[in-house]
């Protein structure tokens, strides 16, 4: 085996190991409010570096970190709904 084919190979195989990676720690977002902003912030800077991934399933880890910055945003926001405005407000969101 040529080492450029060593190289894809092992690049194809990192690229797995990420895309799985990312997946977990999505779901550890979405299932754990302890978890989520850590996750968010690690998925973040690791989705851009998968390089050889279907268009589709890209698609779905962006959509499940927006799905986790949406939680984010909304669970910083309540308290400020809930204590800080008048009703007459605009709610966050």
């Amino acid at each position: 085996m040529n080492r450029n084919s060593k190289l894809a190979e092992l690049r194809a195989k990192t690229d797995r190991q990420l895309v799985t990676l990312i997946r977990t720690r999505l779901e550890d977002g979405l299932a754990s409010r302890a978890q989520a902003e850590k996750a968010y912030s690690e998925v973040l800077v690791l989705l851009p570096a998968v390089r050889d991934v279907p268009e589709a399933d890209r698609r779905r880890l962006e959509s499940k970190l927006a799905r986790l910055r949406q939680l984010l945003d909304e669970r910083q926001c309540i308290p400020w709904r809930a204590c800080m405005r008048p009703v007459t407000e605009p709610h966050c969101g």
